[in-house]
């Protein structure tokens, strides 16, 4: 299976965090999975950080993610204007792009946000 994680789900994991499910977790560890984080998760975190709102230093996340195989998404410009042009009253950008790019890449996205229950997409937690 395919996975993108939510910012608070990567968090989450590589924080140690009892706040991640243990099926989110489960999902995560399972080799046969393939787990990706959005460049937009990076950039989220980035700046919880510099606002000290999350206490794990980024470097500590990425190189937690190197060291468990977790790859990157990069975001597109079909993501963007993918993200940009839903009809979906929720206006968080981080969560449109994510959506966007969840549904676009054909990706069960890992997230305890219910709001993505209001649209198509196979969320897992």
């Amino acid at each position: 299976m395919k996975l993108l994680l939510d910012s608070h789900a990567v968090y989450w994991w590589a924080s140690g965090s009892d706040r991640l499910s243990r099926h989110a977790e489960n999902l995560i560890l399972d080799r046969g999975n393939t787990v990706l984080v959005s460049a937009a998760s990076i950039y989220e975190i980035e700046l919880k950080a510099r606002r000290g709102r999350v206490i794990l230093p980024p470097q500590e996340l990425r190189a937690a993610l190197r060291r468990n195989d977790i790859g990157e998404m990069a975001i597109t410009h079909d993501h963007a204007e993918y993200a940009a042009n839903l009809e979906w009253a929720h206006r968080d950008p981080w969560d449109r792009l994510l959506f966007a790019q969840a549904v676009l890449e054909n990706c069960a996205l890992v997230s305890v946000d219910g709001i993505f229950d209001q649209v198509t997409v196979d969320r897992r937690w």
